[in-house]
């Protein structure tokens, strides 16, 4: 389980990520969904089940000149059943990402003015942070894994530009967090630390129809503040990942990826009997698009390897399942659903399997067909 300054942390690196692809499409559209984990044996995790409902909010109003203003939120429950039977909820919005999107030069160079607004849960409970602990793990790949960081704002730079058959683009960001108080009992004021962010991206053709990808991405954070006083230094993190797309049959399409991010071994600047460890996440995976009749399948594997330099708090799970695009007449039913399953370290010498499920229903208005 993350501690609580980690968990915040591991946002911002999402804040300049763009909003989600469904509010950039022409039209707009609504969808849910639903997560869940069961762990075989609670005695060992103290948790028998956790769970997430999540509903995104996502849109992009155009503007003058090309800008546009891109609107970003949700509202999500999180829900855990502990070992004695107990239940421990949060819910309530998440805070809410404003991305006013300045095009320099069309299709080559951008700026963007990045605000998130506190509109999520600032001041937790301890039961509460409990449960933000165990949906931030990078382990189980949950939708939302925050609902409140107090604020921030900041700046990004991108510029691409494609040569012959060859691509490269690259971007560059600043955020700047806002101090606010962290827990509702004992509270403090706490400051996540500023992060810079920079990325690198590389594609190219490949044979007739086929495109292949590497991304790597730099991400660094100054000290966490509380009461004043500098209290963490985040570890850098590093991620690089790969991709290739092509073509398989007359409609037909396919995708593999593999990727790693590496979270370098962080430290308090106080006294503390245990430093957090280092971390290495393996990710990889595949997918097809597989049209039948005005309809289109998409069936997708995904594995994700957590590893951690104190063997602690590590494990491996694996999904299968997919979505689909279902036309239904101005509108597109977007159904999917996912198994999952894996097993953790608890403790030294300690493990334990879990099973999960992630069902998820959305419907697109206009944009066209599949």
């Amino acid at each position: 389980m993350k501690r609580l300054h980690v968990r915040i942390a591991a946002l911002l690196p999402l804040l300049l990520v763009p909003v989600a692809v469904g509010a950039q499409a022409p039209g707009a559209g609504v969808s849910a969904g639903y997560e869940s984990y069961r762990f075989s044996d609670p005695d060992q995790t103290g948790i028998q089940t956790i769970s997430l409902l999540t509903v995104p909010l996502a849109a992009r109003v155009p503007l003058f000149g090309g800008a546009a203003l891109d609107v970003h939120g949700a509202w999500a429950r999180g829900t855990m059943r502990l070992a004695d039977g107990s239940t421990v909820t949060l819910q309530g919005p998440t805070d809410t990402q404003l991305g006013l999107v300045l095009p320099l030069k069309q299709d080559v160079a951008s700026l963007t003015a990045v605000a998130l607004l506190p509109t999520g849960k600032q001041k937790e409970t301890l039961d509460e942070a409990l449960v933000a602990g165990v949906l931030a793990s990078e382990l189980l790949p949950f939708r939302i894994t925050n609902w409140g960081a107090g604020g921030a704002a900041g700046l990004a730079a991108a510029v691409e530009h494609a040569f012959g058959r060859f691509g490269v683009g690259g971007s560059a960001s600043y955020l700047v967090a806002r101090r606010y108080d962290l827990l509702e009992e004992n509270g403090f004021a706490y400051r996540p630390g500023n992060q810079l962010r920079a990325r690198l991206a590389f594609d190219a053709a490949t044979g007739a129809t086929g495109k292949a990808s590497l991304q790597l991405t730099y991400l660094h954070s100054s000290e966490d503040v509380v009461d004043g006083s500098n209290l963490f230094r985040p570890g850098d993190r590093f991620q690089a990942m790969s991709s290739w797309a092509f073509a398989a049959g007359e409609r037909s399409s396919g995708i593999i990826y593999a990727g790693v991010f590496r979270r370098d071994q962080a430290s308090f600047l106080v006294a503390r009997p245990v430093q957090p460890p280092a971390q290495t996440l393996f990710m990889a995976g595949g997918g097809a698009r597989l049209p039948v009749g005005r309809s289109v399948l998409l069936p997708a594997l995904d594995m994700r390897v957590l590893r951690r330099s104190d063997g602690l708090s590590q494990g491996v799970i694996a999904g299968l399942g997919g979505s689909a695009q279902i036309p239904l007449g101005r509108a597109i039913l977007l159904p999917e659903a996912r198994a999952r399953l894996g097993h953790v370290v608890v403790s030294e010498g300690s493990e334990t399997g879990f099973t999960g499920f992630d069902l998820g229903l959305g419907v697109r208005f206009g944009g066209g067909r599949p």
